[in-house]
């Protein structure tokens, strides 16, 4: 994986290359974007060289749905909280402002993967349907999995309930595992070390598993986040396209 020059400023941008030619194309907004104002996001992908007419999202219900984007499904939205594709010149987008966004590459059969995972979806395991419907519907195989795991809240900020901690407690079992912190007695949960588990149980090796470590809470002067903002309607915009 290697970091790029984005045509645009405030956005974090990378490319995954493909095993014989071309490469994925992730765009992460910062700030100074809304990806829910289309304005800022025609902007957004035209400076990222990525396909605005082709934008394809869903209406997030922090479900586990996952959606195979067919060339037929190209920029209709449906309730879902992840996507498939394997065409090119499509970009998926999720949005997020504290919920975790996830990018998966298959480097080998050109597959890409954006989800939206917030509690509810990670205790779902969205992830994990996700890698399994890649199995299922392209033949991918695990090893050959690239993942990004971009801004979301992190345990330092996190404070959640005991009842969800012993919630999760059900899914991650190994005990050398520590998907959480206590600080004066307060509960803080790790969403995204929590998906990097499940990715890493679906056979993703860990040395392709890039997490960000970006709380957009501590960094809220560059992310939205949905606590530190007031249950805030403004949102990330996490973008995945087929380059070739």
């Amino acid at each position: 994986m290697e970091n790029c020059k984005a045509n645009i400023n405030d956005c974090i941008v990378k490319e995954i290359n493909f095993d014989d030619g071309g490469f994925a194309k992730v765009v992460i907004t910062e700030r100074k974007y809304d990806a829910k104002n289309s304005d800022d996001m025609k902007a957004v992908l035209s400076g990222c060289g990525l396909n605005y007419e082709n934008l394809t999202d869903c209406k997030q219900i922090h479900s586990d749905i996952v959606r195979i984007i067919k060339s037929e499904d190209i920029g209709v939205t449906e309730e879902a909280d992840a996507m498939i594709t394997d065409i090119q010149d499509v970009p998926l987008m999720i949005y997020t402002a504290d919920c975790v966004p996830i990018v998966l590459v298959d480097t080998k059969k050109k597959i890409i993967a954006d989800i939206h995972a917030g509690w509810r979806g990670t205790y779902a395991e969205i992830v994990v349907k996700t890698i399994k419907s890649m199995l299922n519907n392209f033949g991918s195989n695990p090893e050959e999995i690239v993942a990004i795991i971009g801004p979301a809240i992190g345990p330092c900020c996190y404070e959640v309930s005991k009842e969800l901690v012993d919630k999760f407690n059900t899914i991650v079992t190994n005990k050398d595992f520590k998907f959480y912190i206590i600080k004066e007695d307060r509960f803080h949960i790790d969403l995204t070390k929590i998906n990097s588990y499940l990715l890493e149980k679906c056979g993703v090796k860990k040395e392709n598993i890039h997490n960000l470590n970006i709380c957009t809470s501590c960094q809220n002067d560059k992310f939205y986040s949905y606590r530190k903002d007031n249950k805030t309607d403004k949102r990330i915009g996490t973008i995945v396209q087929i380059k070739l």
